[in-house]
């Protein structure tokens, strides 16, 4: 049985290391775009935390700066009240007056948009509160994945350069027959497997029935057949 031959075994083991080596290599490639869009939702996050403080400091600022506007307008009314108790003619009074008048509804509109502004205040504080909280230790945790993933990335092209090895040695000790049919196969073949069981008479690897010549050739010729459907290289587990 061509299964059990040691020279076919060596091949089965070639592929099984040929096909690690893939699906690390493919993994490995994949990582720096991984590691990016890891990178962009951290970003993301963070951004939101010191958007939401932002607007929580603009508005404070805000505020601040209503409150010096509002004293200083009332700093001017004392002194246009002061200067009513020294004029001596009913225009100047009246038009001092006036002038208070004004700063009073000037007062007014600012305080009303300075209420405003505290209860702006009071949803930005607590959405800034949230986003330093919640967002943080969510961020914590994705940095904390972004590094075991790139640390895995690490230990992932270790293996592969060690697998790389295993592979050449391999390849070193099988019989160039059987190397180079499987080599052609790697080049016919799309994707893996290269090797494929025949199971009811057929090939594992593309599901199709195979022809009872490559069954023949299998268990009678016990020589290295290939399907007739995929051109994969065909065996019997017996």
């Amino acid at each position: 049985m061509l299964f059990q031959e040691p020279e076919f075994q060596k091949l089965l083991l070639l592929h099984s290391r040929d096909r690690r080596y893939q699906k690390l290599d493919k993994e490995v490639s994949e990582l720096p775009d991984d590691l990016a869009r890891l990178d962009k939702k951290i970003a993301i996050e963070k951004e939101s935390v010191e958007l939401a403080l932002a607007e929580w400091k603009n508005l404070e600022t805000k505020n601040n700066s209503l409150e010096k506007d509002i004293l200083s307008m009332n700093d001017l009314i004392n002194k246009q009240k002061n200067r009513q108790l020294e004029v001596k003619k009913n225009e100047e009074y009246q038009a001092l007056e006036n002038e208070i008048s004004n700063l009073k509804g000037k007062i007014e509109e600012l305080e009303n948009q300075q209420i405003e502004v505290l209860l702006e205040i009071d949803g930005a504080r607590e959405t800034a509160e949230i986003a330093q909280g919640k967002i943080t230790e969510r961020v914590h945790e994705m940095e904390g994945q972004r590094n075991e993933r790139a640390s895995q990335g690490e230990e992932k092209k270790t293996e592969l350069h060690e697998l790389k090895l295993e592979i050449e040695e391999t390849r070193k000790d099988i019989e160039p027959v059987f190397l180079s049919t499987y080599d052609r196969v790697t080049k016919i073949v799309s994707r893996p497997p290269y090797m494929a069981p025949i199971s009811d008479q057929k090939c594992s690897g593309c599901h199709l029935r195979v022809s009872n010549d490559v069954v023949s050739s299998v268990l009678v010729e016990k020589k290295i057949t290939q399907c007739d459907q995929c051109g994969r290289i065909v065996y019997v587990e017996r």
